[in-house]
């Protein structure tokens, strides 16, 4: 599944990513640690940073990839 970032919900121990898929709204959740992984990785400074940004989801939503 791939979708765009809308928004990034700082939930303390999780972040939530509101991902608009085309036909619908799904939430993915993301591990805090996993997250700064995702930041650094592609290069941000911050998770807020994601919004509007390409995501791609595992049909399960447990994995998830920047194109």
């Amino acid at each position: 599944m791939v979708g765009t970032i809308l928004d990034v919900v700082n939930g303390g121990s999780i972040f939530l990513l509101i991902v608009n898929a085309g036909d619908r709204i799904v939430e993915q959740v993301v591990e805090h640690r996993y997250m700064w992984d995702i930041i650094a990785g592609e290069g941000l400074g911050t998770p807020a940073d994601l919004v509007g940004r390409e995501i791609e989801m595992s049909d399960d939503r447990m994995a998830v990839g920047f194109p």
